[in-house]
């Protein structure tokens, strides 16, 4: 029994197996093809992720395993939000709902009749939304039946992320890169959303993006840079390159100096002292795009194209075993 339960011991404690093989990250089992786009759970166990021509995938073990289904929304889908293991929200060309676990899918408040894709979404309390589409930024206060503009598209403003680290603050990120140049945008609110304020960012266009609290944020650059706040956006210092001088694609952080980002060029990263130094976590031998990270159930789940899904295989101590 002994010799059964070694490596299993190793594997739940993310230590490395005797042949050298590192199980803190686990590929997790995808039963069909799927390139991730974004990655959501509603506790534990139960997650849901949208996938490139119009499918999505949902998993009841906690990220072990996953189920592609069609949605039969005929688009590519930017933004997954599962509210419980039945209702679940998609958007790109609009924005989307289901109450049976992705089968029947309705649209909600008629975005898909405007202009853009509609990049995220932040879910308040009481039906309270936010929405980034396109250039605008929108508000609801009914769940998304009817939607209200905020922030009318601006030149020279681009934004693909949404961030409240609290119920009244919150910060619209992005930006846009050609051969003119590589600039930066980034807009903070401080009622929820009714109105933004933009603040100067000079560093280039911010690929991914973390806030800690209303103050202090991170930010990562397309020229390959991490840039922090401690003043809400009004200032910023530099951290240093991004690990491997790679395209972050996302960042998350489970406390003040443990952060995770994943990359274009298909690796996971770990920070444990703040983004000073980093550790390769996994690198896709495919070199297959991560786009999307979530702490939401508890372990980090990473998911990226080619169906590559990655699961935190540790015992940590904040609340989940």
């Amino acid at each position: 029994m002994l010799a059964l339960a070694t490596p299993l011991l190793a594997l739940a404690l993310g230590a490395a197996l005797p042949d050298g093989r590192d199980t803190a990250w686990i590929p997790a089992s995808v039963d069909a093809g799927c390139d991730v786009t974004d990655i959501d759970f509603s506790d534990r166990l139960h997650g849901f992720a949208t996938c490139a021509f119009s499918d999505a995938m949902t998993t009841d073990d906690g990220g072990l395993s996953w189920h592609v289904f069609g949605t039969g929304l005929q688009q590519s889908l930017l933004f997954a939000h599962a509210s419980s293991t039945d209702e679940l929200y998609a958007a790109r060309l609009g924005f989307y709902h289901s109450t049976d676990r992705g089968q029947h899918w309705e649209e909600l408040g008629g975005l898909s009749d405007n202009f853009g894709s509609v990049f995220d979404v932040y879910f308040g309390d009481a039906g309270h939304l936010v929405a980034i589409q396109g250039g605008t930024l929108l508000t609801s206060d009914d769940g998304g039946a009817h939607w209200q503009p905020r922030w009318p598209e601006t030149q020279d403003f681009y934004f693909d992320e949404l961030h409240f680290p609290s119920a009244s603050v919150g910060y619209a990120s992005g930006g846009i890169s050609s051969e003119a140049g590589s600039l930066g945008s980034i807009l903070r609110t401080d009622d929820a959303g009714v109105s933004w304020a933009p603040l100067a960012f000079t560093h280039g266009e911010i690929v991914a993006a973390d806030f800690l609290d209303d103050a202090r944020g991170v930010v990562a650059t397309q020229p390959g840079e991490l840039w922090s706040t401690a003043d809400g956006g009004g200032s910023w210092q530099l951290i240093g390159a991004t690990p491997d001088a790679s395209l972050l694609l996302d960042l998350v952080h489970r406390d003040d100096m443990h952060w995770y980002a994943v990359s274009l060029q298909g690796c996971l990263y770990e920070t444990r002292d703040a983004g000073v130094t980093w550790e390769t976590g996994y690198c896709d031998p495919n070199a297959n795009a991560l786009a999307a990270i979530t702490l939401r159930g508890g372990p980090a789940i990473a998911g990226g194209n080619g169906g590559v899904v990655l699961f935190e295989n540790r015992i940590l101590t904040d609340g989940f075993e």
